[in-house]
């Protein structure tokens, strides 16, 4: 099972990953990850096509050390780099062509994911920042990233979105909560041997609603 956690800054994604290899012991994570990538000062909200392009790189390199059936956990993927370009575009930082070449790329590059688990911002369980040398702080960016984010995963939703092929996409689902709620919701799409729950035990929209409305997200 190939699973990646995809969110913007400081939404937990490092603990949701350590917390599920202590859930499911037969899961790695990378040593080596894009964040070796990064330049001190040309990165998150100053970043530039050539760091971007650095990073998608990275991630495609890394996946390709992994085949269908390895238990691997990736830092974010592809389309949190496709994220951070449409970003960088907004903000006139990344040119218009850099990104349409960049979404083929991300769109074969994910096929070879099984899962993606976004963690989106939300009203509850808030995340302390911490500065350090490679992290954003800047609690506006983070918005703007997680918020473009979203868009993608309601693009994930559709049949006509540039970003995924309709018929060989990974699933993607929502994860929030604190890290205990947030583990609890991975074991509805993860069985105790860390395999993908088959489909009558994965839950539906109208159930990932009365979730949202238990926790209070609603």
């Amino acid at each position: 099972m190939r699973i990646a956690i995809t969110g913007s800054a400081c939404q937990g994604k490092s603990t949701l990953i350590q917390d599920i290899i202590k859930e499911w012991p037969g899961f790695t994570t990378p040593e080596k990850t894009y964040r070796d990538e990064l330049k001190s000062d040309s990165h998150s909200k100053y970043t530039t096509e050539d760091t971007q392009w650095s990073i998608l790189n990275s991630m495609c390199d890394l996946q390709q050390q992994y085949r269908k059936g390895d238990s691997v956990i990736y830092d974010r993927c592809p389309l949190d780099n496709i994220a951070y370009s449409m970003w960088g575009n907004f903000h006139g930082k990344v040119s218009d062509e850099f990104v349409e070449k960049c979404i083929p790329i991300v769109r074969e590059s994910i096929r070879a994911i099984d899962i993606i688990f976004f963690t989106p911002i939300t009203k509850v369980a808030p995340v302390k920042i911490e500065d350090n040398d490679t992290r954003e702080t800047d609690s506006l960016y983070i918005k703007e990233v997680d918020a473009i984010l979203k868009n993608l995963f309601q693009q994930w939703k559709s049949d006509d979105t540039p970003f995924f092929i309709k018929d060989d996409k990974p699933a993607m689902i929502e994860i929030f909560g604190d890290p205990v709620q947030r583990i609890e919701m991975v074991k509805l799409y993860l069985d105790s041997d860390g395999d993908a729950m088959k489909e009558g035990g994965i839950i539906n929209p109208q159930e990932i609603e009365e979730l949202e409305k238990l926790f209070g997200l609603s």
